[in-house]
């Protein structure tokens, strides 16, 4: 699961650009014969897990054309500290849970070793996936098969309106995988999500 940034001119000190392309391995593999070639220079990122601070060094093409390209890995989103699946857990604790959001992120805080995570992530990532709930929803039954997704039952909140908590209950049977296997689910939903919307998942 490979994503790339497209980089339109070389200048390694400025901040990529959002025009993104998605890479399989068999993509590289036929850039590669066909001359693309791995660069001396790297992009670094940095990712917060388990009480260390994560430096991602991702590989840039030089593509037979004359472009750049990033080599981005799925589990990595753009301006967030976190990896997607750390995310995708907090929003399916919160909503199976019954627990406040300021609980949950202590709970999140303390499983996945971060020094912070702020509570008011969690309603902007759950607004954030609430958006793209039309599309994840194509992916419901290998969900189900791949994932034995569909298994958490939401806890409706006071505040909902029945609308809120349609979705809340669409959306909660999608992720709630990411309660029993975070990161190989997290990253393979964001992979298939990129895949198939060219966009990241939030």
């Amino acid at each position: 699961m490979i994503i790339t940034l497209k980089i339109p001119r070389v200048n390694f000190n400025e901040r990529l650009p959002h025009e993104i392309r998605l890479f399989t391995e068999e993509d590289l593999q036929e850039f590669f014969s066909q001359g693309a070639v791995i660069t001396k220079k790297r992009k670094e990122y940095f990712m917060v897990l388990h009480y260390r601070r994560i430096s991602i060094e991702c590989p840039v093409l030089l593509m037979d054309d004359g472009r750049y390209q990033v080599i981005w890995p799925s589990f990595k989103l753009p301006h967030r500290p976190y990896p997607a699946f750390v995310y995708l857990y907090a929003v399916a604790w919160y909503l199976s849970s019954g627990e406040t959001q300021r609980v949950t992120a202590e709970k999140v805080i303390k499983l996945f070793g971060l020094e912070t995570f702020a509570h008011t992530t969690i309603s902007r990532f759950l607004r954030a996936l609430y958006i793209t709930l039309p599309y994840l929803i194509q992916y419901g039954a290998r969900i189900i098969k791949d994932w034995e997704g569909g298994v958490s039952v939401v806890v409706r909140r006071k505040h909902w309106n029945q609308a809120q908590y349609e979705k809340a209950k669409q959306l909660i049977r999608l992720i709630d995988p990411a309660l029993r296997s975070p990161p190989n689910f997290g990253n393979w939903l964001a992979y298939e999500y990129w895949h198939d919307t060219n966009s990241f998942l939030v």
